[in-house]
């Protein structure tokens, strides 16, 4: 019995320093995948290369996935080469962290200097972590203010569902904030893609990365990548 118990406990203490292994690489990654992505922003891309620029939080910089491009961002790219059957270049301008405020203020001024136009595809999910501590006055003020900045080719999500992951206490802000983000996407002409649904519906422990917020390469490829494919030419 005292060697099952010790055996018992040996596994648990093995277990738990996974977990926490699991943990810090969640925590190095965000470093790792803003060099990543700085980089390759650039990188030259040739003549007839689709350019494609994400905006974002961390989730468009892939965390939580084993490597940057297995992100949805990454993920995205290979799609739209496989349909058009062209290169892609990808522009990932998304910061960990971010709220609308940093899209306003970093993000779209960034945008210009890869001078976009009307073939260009563009992403964005942004609004998560304005929820933690909402202020659904100045959000609604923001989100205007960008929605009146986008290009209106862009495939803009709502937020993700909360209920599943360990910010759950938080869902109720990301409903408010996701009705104030129909209601002003719907005055400026865009038509949200339902990130939201899709990740209450299929929200599952493999989802999910070690943290239990961010997706992991299975929730990014389930989850992230079908919602934004549908609104992408």
């Amino acid at each position: 019995m005292a060697f099952f118990i010790k055996f018992g406990g040996l596994v648990v203490l093995a277990l738990l320093l996974l977990y926490i292994g699991s943990l810090v690489n969640l925590y190095l990654q965000l470093g790792r995948y803003q060099r990543y992505w700085n980089t390759k922003n650039e990188v030259a891309a040739p003549d007839d290369a689709i350019l494609y620029v994400a905006l974002g939080d961390s989730a468009a910089q892939g965390i939580g996935a084993t490597s940057p491009s297995k992100g949805y961002v990454g993920l995205i790219g290979d799609e739209l080469a496989k349909r058009h059957n062209r290169p892609v270049k990808i522009v990932n301008l998304s910061k960990s962290g971010g709220k609308v405020r940093d899209v306003l203020d970093t993000q779209l001024p960034a945008m210009k200097q890869y001078a976009p136009n009307k073939d260009t595809r563009i992403t964005i999910e942004i609004g998560a972590n304005d929820t933690i501590n909402f202020d659904d006055q100045r959000f609604a003020k923001e989100v205007d203010e960008l929605m009146t900045q986008l290009p209106k080719q862009t495939v803009i999500s709502d937020i993700p569902y909360f209920g599943h992951s360990r910010y759950r206490g938080k869902q109720a802000n990301v409903e408010k904030a996701n009705k104030i983000l129909y209601a002003i996407a719907k005055q400026h002409g865009f038509t949200l893609v339902p990130l939201h649904e899709q990740t209450k519906q299929n929200g599952k422990l493999n989802t999910f990365a070690a943290d239990w917020f961010h997706p992991s390469n299975t929730g990014y490829r389930e989850n992230w990548l079908p919602v934004f494919m549908e609104g992408l030419k």
